[in-house]
């Protein structure tokens, strides 16, 4: 592929590794593989590792069965088959992506939403590339251009770049779709992606397009990619421990958007976003939005208060990174102002004009603190 150097295995030959490398399937790893197969509907084996005892710890089938394009990765002892990703037998990036709990199987960049599989991890004893170890079967007829690994779990966004690069590197550039499809990351700056965690107000499960989510919105406006971590329901305590636990964004930019549901019991909302704020990689950008108020919690009553005081105790907390949208869409209800609500704004909530419900807001309202949410990033350079 390209002009670059590269293996080409005639199905007879391979390569041992008589030890691991490096600490690649004892634990979480990436691993990927550019290659092309010259052998169609014939089942070849790309790579197989194994532990002492002969059990499977990672590796890279293609034609299964002799099914053309058919592709299974795996890790552990289990074959990772995705439906539901494109198949193909060549030219090919496939990449092994495993977590703590769950592998992923990418073709080209590309898999399906769930996770493909439960790896088992273990030290290799043998790896070998264009065949199994334990027989001559199934050897490898085709070239096998690169192989990278990760003793960590790559983010998302790191995949993506890997992918790029590979791609770019070896003439495949055509193959992949996503940010790098289009632009060399060689010679191209790497733009700054953004992740929401938040519960309803950022997953919006009742608006059916998602192009007027609000994450969506900011997406098209910055050019960037936003994560939707919204998960509804949820309180301060669950959203903000997701973040925690998150492998997938934590090279990114973060919007936390929680604490309408309240806190866990013996948590608050500003110890919640004090703990994810704390787990952040140093100069991570992040931003913080309010609670809301339901048309039932007007001024005065008791939802009101306890709201409006978790919002005062954040915003005094995180001055520099608080973003009171709510304040900002009820101001707008103001005498003279585009959306006047006159007993609306005496309540302090959000009229029926711009709500879906109760609590949450329809697709205009949402479109207003879209808007009020990317002019914050852009005055603040992100």
């Amino acid at each position: 592929m390209g002009t670059l150097p590269t293996l080409d295995f005639s199905g007879t030959n391979h390569m041992d590794m008589s030890a691991e490398v490096m600490n690649l399937t004892a634990a979480p790893y990436s691993l990927f593989e550019v290659w092309d197969n010259d052998l169609n509907a014939t089942a070849a084996i790309l790579t197989l590792g194994k532990n002492s005892g002969g059990t499977v710890r990672t590796g890279c089938q293609v034609d299964v069965g002799n099914v053309d394009n058919r592709i299974y990765q795996y890790s552990g002892a289990t074959a990772i088959s995705d439906p539901n990703a494109p198949e193909s037998d060549g030219p090919t990036i496939t990449q092994l992506r495993g977590t703590t709990s769950l592998a992923y199987n990418y073709i080209n960049g590309i898999t399906r939403g769930g996770a493909n599989g439960a790896p088992t991890y273990g030290a290799m004893t043998t790896w070998r590339i264009g065949g199994d170890p334990a027989n001559t079967g199934s050897r490898w007829n085709g070239i096998i251009s690169e192989i990278v690994g990760y003793n960590r779990v790559l983010t998302i966004d790191e995949c993506a770049l890997v992918l790029g690069f590979l791609a770019w590197k070896w003439g495949l550039q055509s193959y992949i779709a996503g940010e790098w499809a289009s632009k060399d990351p060689r010679t191209n700056p790497r733009a700054l992606n953004m992740v929401a965690f938040g519960d309803s107000f950022t997953e919006l499960a009742y608006i059916t397009d998602v192009n007027k989510k609000w994450t969506n919105i900011v997406a098209t406006r910055m050019g960037r990619l936003v994560a939707n971590a919204g998960i509804g329901g949820q309180t301060s305590s669950e959203v903000t421990q997701r973040s925690i636990d998150d492998v997938n964004y934590t090279d990114r930019a973060h919007i936390f958007f929680c604490g309408t549901n309240g806190p866990d019991a013996g948590h608050t909302v500003l110890g919640d976003i004090q703990a994810a704020v704390a787990d952040l990689a140093p100069g991570t950008k992040f931003l913080i939005l309010p609670s809301f108020n339901s048309s039932n919690e007007p001024v005065g009553s008791a939802g009101y208060i306890n709201k409006m005081a978790n919002n005062a105790a954040v915003a005094a907390a995180f001055p520099d990174n608080w973003l009171d949208v709510r304040s900002m869409i009820i101001a707008l209800q103001a005498p003279g102002q585009p959306y006047q609500d006159g007993t609306a704004y005496a309540d302090d909530v959000v009229g029926a004009a711009l709500r879906a419900d109760g609590l949450h807001l329809n697709e205009l309202g949402v479109s207003l603190y879209a808007g009020f949410i990317g002019d914050r990033l852009i005055a603040d350079g992100w």
